[in-house]
C-alpha cells in the first residue's frame, strides 16, 4: 500500500473533519452514546481543525492515497507534565475502510520521527477505556498504561480515559 505521510495544510480542513465524524461514528459506536457521537458534528470539527492548523497549535499530519485523505494524526507538547520533552499524542482518526492496512502505523511512525527530532523523551496518550481495538493497537506501537485515568464529563454522560505513555531513544 502507498501512503504518504506529510504536513496537514489548510486546503485539508474539511477532509480532515469528515474522517473525525466518519471514524468516530465506526469507533465509539457501542461505546460512547449515539446522542454524544451525533453531537460532534461536521461543522465543530472544521473549527476545531481550522484553528488548530491555522494557529499552529499542534502538529498535524495527513495520511493520504490516490490523492486522497485517509487518516491524520496530531501531537503536541504535553502541558500537564513536568518535563519540557514530553509531548501528547492527542489523536490518530482513519476512514473506516482504511483501518487494519497499516495506515495508523505510518501515521504513528512518521510523530515519531518528528517526536526524536524535536528530542521527545516521551510521548504520551488517553484513550477510552472500553476502546479494546484501540489500546491493542497502542501497546503494539510500544506504549503501556500508566494506570492514571481521568473522568471526561459532558452533560450527563461521563467517559473515563486511560493514560498510555512510550519512553522514546532520543541518541
Amino acid at each position: 500500500m502507498n501512503v504518504l505521510v506529510r504536513n496537514a495544510s489548510l486546503q485539508d480542513v474539511s477532509n480532515i473533519a469528515q474522517i473525525h465524524v466518519d471514524a468516530w461514528i465506526q469507533t465509539y459506536e457501542g461505546l460512547i452514546p449515539e446522542d454524544y457521537i451525533k453531537a460532534q458534528t461536521l461543522e465543530k470539527r472544521e473549527a476545531l481543525w481550522r484553528k488548530i492548523i491555522s494557529k499552529n497549535l499542534a502538529h498535524v499530519l495527513v495520511a493520504e492515497q490516490n490523492h486522497s485523505l485517509i487518516g491524520f494524526a496530531s501531537f503536541g507538547q504535553d502541558v500537564d507534565s513536568p518535563t519540557p520533552n514530553s509531548y501528547e499524542l492527542t489523536s490518530i482518526y482513519l476512514l473506516p475502510q482504511a483501518t487494519g492496512r497499516g495506515v495508523g502505523k505510518a501515521l504513528y511512525s512518521e510523530c515519531e520521527k518528528r517526536l526524536q527530532h524535536l528530542q521527545a523523551e516521551s510521548v504520551s496518550l488517553w484513550v477510552l477505556d472500553t476502546n479494546h481495538r484501540a489500546i491493542n493497537f497502542y501497546n503494539k506501537l510500544g506504549f503501556e498504561a500508566t494506570g492514571k485515568s481521568n473522568k471526561e464529563r459532558s452533560g450527563n454522560i461521563t467517559l473515563n480515559d486511560l493514560e498510555m505513555v512510550k519512553r522514546l531513544d532520543i541518541s
